[in-house]
């Protein structure tokens, strides 16, 4: 069963009822591992600098390339272990917000995430 950190609504880790920091598991999971991927920028991590969405590259250099950043986000949910399909994703940019909805498929049954940048 996949588990991983589960975070609050400020993506922060916190203390479940026992005192113990909280774990998802399941769909919860690979939903979660799914949003902390979205979130990555390409070269934050120092061991894996070729992985992350390349927001700064693509998406606020005056004219957004939404189309690869699409392509970069549907590449980084795909890799999420337990992530089964892509059932939708749509994308908006206003007000200089680029909003994200994608609705996933898991090994768990189906996940719908947001975001924003």
């Amino acid at each position: 069963m996949s588990q991983t950190f589960a975070v609050n609504s400020n993506n922060d880790l916190y203390l479940d009822n026992n005192g113990n920091i909280a774990i998802a598991t399941g769909v919860d999971a690979v939903s979660f591992d799914c949003q902390f991927a979205a979130k990555t920028q390409l070269g934050e991590m120092v061991l894996f600098t070729n992985q992350g969405i390349p927001n700064f590259q693509v998406v606020w250099v005056g004219s957004p390339n939404i189309a690869q950043f699409e392509a970069a986000l549907r590449i980084a949910i795909l890799n999420v272990p337990g992530v089964v399909d892509i059932l939708n994703l749509s994308i908006s940019f206003n007000d200089n917000i680029l909003s994200y909805e994608i609705t996933i498929l898991t090994i768990y049954g189906e996940a719908y995430l947001n975001g924003r940048l």
